[in-house]
């Protein structure tokens, strides 16, 4: 018999925490030997396929695993992902919803779908797996910054300003959200608190937004200009 023990797989995990994932395989694949039936293992060996560019090989892995698990949400989640970066989204919803039964309040698989959802054209199908996301997860500024944008792209700028607030008012340094909320509120006249806003983006994040701040100053400065 072997002497392969959970905290075997311990101390794999941790070396794939730091990114060793060539490392860590061989480790996999001797433990998976003693126990060739472990879903944890067997994901973890397609993670270090998947984040060393071997996606395909990694998917296989994960549709071997399902075969003798089919209800584990890892293996299931991991294999929607491996469809949804390969551009099949049929596939990643197919198998997210199926993850989503199996784990009702589980918020990265609803904000998944909402990524599915946006990637589809379907904005408002977005925001509502994007609002059941955030009834699991209260405090994601993501999700929140996702929705006004949702919302923004629809030309609906008052809800999509109300959901940029709420993302700064959870995080006052978020400075993507600060940009996002001024241009919602440019879009609605209020050009003060906009100004505001994108001044605040800049200085939280002067590579990201500085230039565009500058742009978007501009075009507030034109508009009071034809108010006078």
């Amino acid at each position: 018999m072997g002497d392969h023990t959970v905290q075997d797989l311990d101390k794999i995990q941790k070396i794939m925490e730091n990114g060793n994932y060539e490392e860590a395989r061989p480790l996999i694949l001797k433990y998976l030997e003693e126990k060739p039936n472990d879903p944890l293992a067997i994901r973890l060996h397609g993670n270090t396929y998947a984040y060393t560019g071997y996606l395909g090989r990694a998917k296989k892995i994960w549709h071997d695993g399902l075969k003798l698990f089919p209800d584990n949400v890892d293996l299931i989640y991991n294999y929607a992902l491996a469809h949804y970066l390969q551009g099949n989204l049929y596939l990643a919803r197919k198998f997210w919803k199926k993850a989503l039964k199996l784990s009702p309040e589980d918020s990265e698989i609803y904000f998944n779908l909402g990524q599915v959802a946006r990637d589809e054209g379907s904005l408002k199908k977005a925001i509502y797996y994007w609002i059941q996301a955030l009834k699991f997860k209260k405090d994601n500024v993501e999700l929140m910054n996702n929705i006004g944008v949702a919302y923004a792209s629809l030309n609906m700028y008052g809800k999509a300003a109300l959901w940029y607030k709420r993302a700064v008012k959870q995080d006052k340094n978020y400075a993507l959200a600060h940009f996002n909320l001024a241009n919602a509120l440019f879009e609605k006249g209020e050009y003060a608190s906009a100004k505001d806003h994108a001044q605040t983006a800049a200085r939280l994040d002067p590579a990201s937004h500085m230039e565009p701040v500058a742009l978007l100053t501009r075009k507030i400065a034109e508009k009071l200009e034809v108010k006078k």
